[in-house]
């Protein structure tokens, strides 16, 4: 639909402003050399903008329209702007390339940030739980949300989540609405003694589902609270920044109704959905490298950047070590721990008593992969070449992968 209104757009455009040029030429005879930098200016802007497809519609019309007035036909200026025409629109087409590149790009670096932070902040809510007295529960807080990701119903675990919340934040009724993808309610859980029903067109609730940002009262609203019938809306959201589900706090107690603690539960779940969407997929083999020892999670961001490359040409690499040495594993263990960006990851797969160190590196070309080789060289070179190799694969050519390992595993 989109294409034929772009497609009309064009036309009726380009129709408009040839028969600008017929009336405002009054006495000369039209000419696309007449008006050349206006002509081209308009050639310029609807190609650079819809393509080179509509920027040679453009011109057509614009030839058609000069011999329906003027029964004259100029080939040569019209090949000259046909020649402009498709140099803008190879332009165009690697500006929109790249665009949606870096855009790629961008949304991946965002959903690792949120991931991480989650994974950080509950690592830092559950050590303050420890600070507060809480060294005589058998689990932390970040281990519990690990567990409850295992459980089948979502009624099991947020009413396991609840009473936590209870112990933790004093939190005392709650309501959590499961979502659909166009935000509509597909199941909720009853948490305490709630009796919010979900309602769409609630202010707060329409408020957070279309700015998908946490939503709660002021202490210049707390004197309506009598009125209100929940104090906070928090929404879950996914590493991509989807809106899964909305987290309503009903009854809180005062004193604990604060940005502290509205922002610990919102963290803690969304880490708790985002170990749900990885529980779901770990029997995840990736078609492109499935080894029965590779984490899942591993697998399923190997599958992830595979994917994002073949769409949107955005390059990643991977740095395979293969050594039979124990010391020499050693070493890369003591490098995967201490010496890689936050963003790249490891796996090790054993075979044949032979180690495989997998380093995936995100968003690297070949010339980083080349750079990040070079730093696993320096750190082996106390060892001869012979006890290691390294090879680099692009991620597009990750299926290559397998049968090295399989070669060298012998």
């Amino acid at each position: 639909m989109q294409l034929f209104n772009s497609l009309w757009e064009t036309i009726l455009y380009a129709f408009i402003f040839v028969t600008l040029l017929y009336f405002l030429s009054d006495a000369i005879v039209i000419r696309l050399d007449s008006y050349h930098d206006l002509a081209l200016l308009f050639l310029a802007l609807i190609t650079l903008y819809n393509g080179t497809l509509y920027g040679v519609i453009a011109l057509a019309v614009i030839a058609g329209g000069i011999y329906f007035f003027t029964l004259e036909y100029d080939t040569d200026t019209i090949l000259e702007y046909l020649v402009f025409v498709l140099l803008f629109g190879e332009f165009q087409f690697h500006f929109r390339h790249r665009g949606r590149q870096d855009h790629e790009e961008k949304n991946y670096l965002k959903a690792k940030f949120r991931e991480l932070s989650n994974a950080f902040y509950a690592l830092k809510v559950s050590h303050d739980q420890l600070e507060k007295g809480y060294l005589l529960k058998p689990v932390t807080l970040r281990s519990l949300l690990i567990e409850l990701a295992k459980a089948h119903t979502l009624k099991d675990i947020y009413t396991r989540l609840f009473t936590t919340f209870t112990e933790a934040f004093s939190l005392k009724s709650a309501l959590y609405c499961e979502l659909t993808e166009d935000a509509s309610l597909k199941q909720s859980v009853k948490l305490g003694e709630s009796h919010f029903t979900f309602d769409p067109k609630h202010p707060m609730i329409a408020q957070v589902i279309a700015t998908k940002k946490p939503l709660f009262l002021s202490e210049e609203e707390m004197e309506m609270l009598q009125d209100e019938p929940i104090l906070a809306v928090l929404p879950v959201l996914d590493t991509r920044n989807r809106l899964l589900g909305l987290f309503v706090i009903e009854e809180m107690d005062f004193l604990a109704f604060h940005m502290d603690n509205i922002l610990k539960i919102e963290i803690l779940l969304e880490y708790l959905a985002q170990e749900r969407f990885y529980n779901t997929h770990q029997a995840h083999f990736s078609v492109h490298l499935s080894l029965p020892d590779i984490d899942a999670k591993f697998q399923l961001e190997i599958d992830r950047l595979y994917t994002m490359q073949q769409r949107f040409g955005v390059h990643s690499a991977v740095v395979t070590v293969h050594t039979a040495d124990p010391a020499v594993a050693l070493t890369l263990e003591n490098f995967k721990t201490k010496k890689m960006r936050l963003l790249d990851q490891v796996d090790l797969h054993r075979e044949a008593g032979a180690w495989f160190y997998i380093f995936l590196l995100p968003l690297e070309r070949l010339s980083g992969a080349i750079s990040f080789k070079e730093r696993l060289e320096k750190e082996l070179q106390i060892f001869g070449e012979e006890r290691y190799h390294i090879i680099i694969t692009e991620i597009d050519k990750i299926d290559t992968l397998g049968p090295w390992i399989r070669a060298h595993a012998v």
